[in-house]
């Protein structure tokens, strides 16, 4: 069996941080800071930015960005209140030529609607230094570490770099870049830009730094010079040590691998050899997605067993599947108690973390490893240990506890009849947004045996489920995903071709299904019921895409369905060849994608879900993207 494993080079965190749909306004002093020199900070909140304020200390984070560097360093600036602002001071570093800066209180954050507040270092001149044009086109990418990352503009990308090169000539880095990105924007035909690659590269007579190597071996791939941009690597990696060149070449030597058994030892290797990898996130998930698909839980939980220097969310990623195997259980609660440690452990946050989100990051993956661990007991019908368990996962997650969490948890208590531990954990569940369908019926039950009426029972979860409305959309927005647009053609019924693209500037539903699928079929009254809610705003497109369909003719299929089911009338359309679900990632269906005014996918859900809980989840989430 020969697998190939691509090497991994961006880097991608596991959790997501809360963003403000809204935007206060950051005035920063100087507007042009020299290098090395202190920054003021002086924010003013909007009004909608009264949670925010109202918990926590706040602060700003400074994203501060090198010529070299590939993630940023991360500067936190506690921020005093003086009137109706907040000030704070941070020096910046002496090799830093761009910054980006976002104010927060660890749990929550104003980004400016992921457009963020931006500066560039200046000269004696007043001038932008050599570089910080090139950061700032860069940052348009999207492709900065989750934390900080920017919403796309590569239009905007493309007036940085050229910003570059007209003050700077000799940046090959920035001339590369903008030949690539007019390319891909179709701004500039392949030959042209061939051309201007070819030019770039008979000039160069030596590489001055890593970043200059990466962009001069991509100008040669772009000729079809493989060869010739491998050279630049390798003589760059001799040139420049532990450089990001020298990591990348290493990185490419685990295509080589033929098992997933072998993937995952060099991987452990190379992080080993790198502890500062700064494709370390984006290598441990290649190899939990390759034990997956390999079906070699065993070998990922050694991984994890002996590649020091992990993520406590990478622990709790693993443990859910580790733990999923009987005979691996005792593996999977001794991977918890190193995520554990490894939360615990302070010095493992990367440069580009302030500290309070760091820590924030960590107090989320303590409650989600507690969680496996009490499912884990719960399992092995260790009942009294569940309970402990889970009641720690409680205790630190607050209202960010995993939903699945509380209602193992009331379970647990009832099965043991402690039902007033159960009421109470409802109650304290329904009043922080987790109205699960099973936290409801047990909710419901529970108040029937202190024999409430329905009535009476009514009221009391309609307060409780007001109240955790307000909890549920901010937990909501901390859930948002910010991956990139994946784009694609569907066509209707009829055969028309239309790209999700097409849909930019809406908030937009996918839902994958097929004919055959009982769940699917099972979720539509539900998703009736949502479209009916949102039919008349011209802002929300709802997308019923019909896949993997056994049929010759998918639309006369679909079409027979919507006759024998009349009350279904929200719009339907095809994926014709799979091709664009593929590209999703789906694995099974229904599952259901929420793509942000700007294109980006925000949330994925997976299965059937009960319609009380379906209906406010979907109703916050779309209000929350629509507040975008």
């Amino acid at each position: 069996m020969n697998l190939v494993f691509k090497t991994i080079t961006v880097i991608v965190t596991l959790v997501c941080f809360a963003q403000s749909a809204f935007a206060g306004t950051v005035t920063m002093l100087p507007t042009a800071p020299r290098q090395g020199s202190e920054l003021t900070i002086e924010y003013t909140p909007s009004d909608a930015d009264k949670g925010l304020l109202s918990k926590g200390k706040i602060h700003a984070v400074v994203y501060t960005f090198t010529v070299d560097a590939e993630s940023p360093v991360a500067l936190e600036v506690s921020l005093s209140k003086s009137g109706g602002r907040w000030n704070g001071v941070v020096k910046l570093p002496e090799t830093s030529v761009y910054g980006i800066v976002k104010i927060g209180n660890g749990s929550a954050y104003d980004t400016n609607k992921d457009l963020y507040w931006e500066f560039l270092c200046s000269n004696d001149r007043g001038s932008a230094v050599e570089g910080a044009h090139l950061r700032a086109g860069m940052a348009r990418y999207g492709q900065l570490p989750k934390q900080c990352r920017m919403s796309e503009d590569f239009e905007g990308a493309v007036e940085e770099i050229d910003a570059e090169v007209r003050a700077y000539p000799s940046n090959m880095v920035a001339r590369i870049n903008s030949i690539m990105l007019m390319k891909n924007l179709g701004t500039l035909e392949e030959t042209e830009a061939i051309a201007k690659a070819r030019e770039i590269t008979t000039s160069v007579r030596q590489v001055r730094s890593p970043l200059e190597a990466i962009a001069i071996a991509q100008a040669y791939e772009m000729q079809g010079r493989g060869e010739d941009a491998q050279k630049v690597m390798m003589d760059a990696g001799a040139r420049f040590p532990r450089s990001i060149v020298e990591e990348q070449i290493a990185l490419s030597k685990l295509g080589a691998a033929q098992s997933a058994d072998q993937f995952m030892q060099m991987a452990s290797d190379h992080l080993i050899a790198w502890p500062e990898s700064f494709a370390r996130q984006n290598l441990v998930n290649a190899v939990i997605d390759a034990a997956m698909k390999q079906r070699t839980m065993h070998q990922l939980a050694r991984f994890f067993e002996v590649t020091p220097g992990l993520y406590a969310m990478s622990y709790h990623q693993a443990v859910n599947y580790v733990g999923a195997v009987d005979s691996l259980q005792p593996a999977a609660l001794a991977l918890v108690q190193l995520g554990l440690k490894s939360a615990a452990n302070t010095s493992l946050k990367p440069p580009s973390y302030g500290a309070s989100e760091w820590a924030e990051e960590q107090r989320i993956a303590v409650s989600e490893l507690r969680f496996v661990e009490g499912a884990v007991h719960r399992a092995q019908k260790q009942q009294e240990k569940a309970i402990a368990s889970l009641e720690k996962s409680f205790e630190v997650g607050g209202s960010q506890t995993e939903k699945g969490c509380l209602e193992m948890l009331i379970s647990l208590y009832r099965d043991g009849q402690m039902n007033d531990k159960a009421l109470a954990t409802a109650e304290r569940a329904l009043a922080q947004g987790a109205s699960t369908q099973g936290i409801i019926d047990a909710y419901r039950a529970l108040l029937a045996l202190n024999g409430l009426d329905s009535v009476a029972i009514a009221g009391k979860e309609a307060s409780l489920r007001q109240a955790g409305r307000s909890v549920l959309a901010e937990r909501v927005v901390r859930e948002m995903l910010n991956q990139p647009l994946i784009d694609g053609t569907f066509t209707t019924l009829d055969g028309a071709p239309l790209k999700i693209s097409d849909w930019k500037g809406k908030v937009v539903i996918i839902d994958y299904w097929a004919t055959w699928c009982g769940p699917c079929r099972q979720s539509f009254p539900s998703l009736q019921k949502l479209y009916d809610r949102y039919k008349t705003n011209p802002n929300v497109v709802i997308a019923v895409v019909n896949v993997w369909e056994k049929s010759d003719n998918r639309a006369t299929t679909v079409r027979d369905f919507l006759k024998t089911n009349p009350t279904l009338k929200f719009p339907m359309y095809i994926d014709p060849s799979d091709e664009v679900v593929r590209k999703y990632g789906v694995t099974g269906i229904p599952t259901k994608f929420y793509l942000g005014k700007d294109g980006r996918i925000q949330f994925k859900e997976v299965g059937f879900t009960p319609e009380e809980q379906f209906l406010e989840e979907a109703t916050t989430r779309i209000e929350a993207l629509l507040a975008q």
